[in-house]
């Protein structure tokens, strides 16, 4: 099993197709800027080695590549060729980001047999940990790849989630998807409260504004949790909300955990 899902919804994971909508739509009507959010905190410094673990088509693996210069690496891997294929494109010439198409229950073997680099000053995942069914072991090799006074970082979803509720009023949503809003606290914290000398919770805060209903059935499409015949009473509902105010807002939160060894 490569995660938590399967059939259509397993592809939503994997797609890139799906994963670039739904970064365009959040990036383009989020009320708090991720990226900025995340690396401040993140704190990735010129010569630092990364682990980046589900990569995904780059959206932190290439901006780290510009942070650790000069001197660092990033090390990335994500379960989809074409996501790893499009980060290859998208990042400079001589980059010092090593990228591999793998699922991240090999992680310890892609770090052994594959990876130029073999430890990091950080490893992380955002969006991305809780998709595997053997997360634990993950992050058992994530922490023990770290160098001294290294750290690790993992960001997940969170509650509460205004889409999946919307969903919820008119379909059975999985529970996976329950479990990934529930895996920081239920899964990271108390790992990360066992596992590292000194742990830093984070909370993210955001609202997602979209002005019409295509926008919001665009983005409910890409989601793990799409149900085709929910589509008419969602579109109902949200088209009513933007007649009274102009716009359908829903929040997406979102948690980090930090660990240092």
């Amino acid at each position: 099993m490569r995660t938590i899902y399967s059939g259509a919804s397993e592809e939503r994971v994997i797609g890139t197709d799906y994963l670039e909508k739904r970064l365009e739509i959040n990036k383009t009507y989020a009320s708090a800027d991720f990226d900025s959010w995340l690396f401040e905190r993140l704190a990735v410094k010129p010569g630092e080695d990364v682990l980046d673990v589900g990569c995904g088509s780059g959206a932190q693996s290439i901006p780290f590549s510009r942070m650790v210069q000069p001197g660092g690496s990033v090390s990335a891997l994500d379960l989809s060729a074409d996501s790893v294929e499009l980060l290859k494109k998208r990042v400079a010439p001589g980059s010092s980001v090593e990228a591999v198409a793998a699922d991240m229950a090999t992680i310890d073997e892609l770090i052994r047999n594959r990876f130029r680099v073999k430890r990091y000053d950080l490893a992380q995942s955002s969006y991305a940990l809780y998709y595997s069914p053997e997360r634990l072991r993950v992050l058992d090799v994530m922490r023990a790849a770290l160098k001294p006074g290294g750290r690790c970082a993992v960001f997940t979803p969170a509650s509460p989630h205004g889409l999946v509720e919307l969903a919820a009023r008119f379909t059975k949503v999985p529970e996976t998807v329950y479990d990934s809003l529930a895996f920081g606290g239920k899964v990271l914290k108390p790992y990360f409260d066992k596992s590292f000398k000194r742990v830093e919770d984070h909370k993210f805060d955001n609202v997602i504004s979209l002005p019409n209903a295509d926008l919001v059935l665009e983005f409910y499409r890409q989601t793990t949790y799409y149900d085709a015949a929910a589509e008419a009473p969602m579109r109902a509902l949200v088209q009513k909300e933007i007649d009274a105010h102009g716009v359908f807002r829903y929040e997406k939160h979102g948690y980090l955990v930090i660990g240092y060894i």
